[in-house]
């Protein structure tokens, strides 16, 4: 019990110290995700977005890459959703959508990150060394069943 409260208080006092400190000060790291601020929107160029197309599990909602500040950021909007898997990962591949099947889904392709979440929106950032111009479509894949579940193209 006793460490159940020492945990709580110091929960708390995190909490507080995070609150009183200007922005600029506390490492994004420890921001709670209800406190994180989106860049507003004239910060950001759009350089690709779409929707997810299914290929073996349920996948929807809103996609798209912009720029920020020079870095390229995949965003996954709030309407996000797919099916849970242990090791869902997103990549970009050189192949159109169309032409992707599990096995051949990640030949080529660029590994961006795990999926953090099946639902919800998600932000990833892209390596810097990464030439968008050299893919087509952006994919979620099961590395672990060698499954696609769905992706979509860059151009759509």
């Amino acid at each position: 019990m006793r460490s159940l409260l020492s945990l709580i208080a110091s929960a708390t006092l995190i909490l507080l110290t995070l609150q009183a400190a200007p922005p600029a000060l506390i490492p994004s790291a420890l921001i709670p995700s209800a406190m994180a601020q989106e860049p507003s929107a004239e910060a950001a160029t759009l350089l690709h977005g779409g929707t997810w197309v299914k290929k073996s599990k349920h996948i929807r909602g809103q996609w798209k890459i912009v720029e920020e500040d020079g870095r390229k950021i995949i965003v996954l909007g709030d309407d996000f959703r797919t099916s849970s898997a242990p090791d869902l990962k997103i990549f970009l591949s050189p192949l159109d959508i169309a032409d992707l099947k599990n096995r051949n889904a990640i030949d080529g392709a660029r590994f961006i990150s795990p999926l953090a979440s099946a639902r919800g929106a998600q932000r990833y950032e892209i390596p810097a060394d990464v030439d968008l111009s050299a893919f087509k479509a952006i994919i979620i894949h099961c590395e672990a069943y060698t499954k696609l579940w769905g992706g979509s193209n860059l151009s759509d």
